[in-house]
């Protein structure tokens, strides 16, 4: 008879165990929430103005960056002993 009990047993167990777990999130969930507030809760996973204006300043930087080493590379592709207007072609890489 006792035999027969022991899967029983041993599903409660694991049920309570699950309950109790999940009983235990909810609270902490809950008390996050209300520690942080609703407003601040959503306001954490948004971009601000700020950050979106410094990284557009950042790509512009980069832009004119690159836009002088492409104009480097070209006047460094001129051999010294061609005539005015003569160049080595410089092959760019596509992006």
């Amino acid at each position: 008879m006792q035999r027969r009990n022991f899967p029983s047993i041993l599903l409660y167990g694991f049920g309570l165990a699950l309950a109790l777990s999940l009983g235990f999130n909810g609270f902490l969930l809950y008390e996050q929430s209300h520690r942080l507030g609703l407003n601040d809760y959503e306001l954490g996973y948004t971009v601000h103005p700020v950050d979106l204006v410094a990284w557009q300043q950042q790509l512009s930087d980069c832009k004119r960056a690159n836009e002088q080493k492409d104009s480097l590379i070209s006047r460094l592709g001129q051999t010294p002993n061609a005539p005015p207007g003569h160049a080595v072609i410089v092959q760019r890489m596509s992006r």
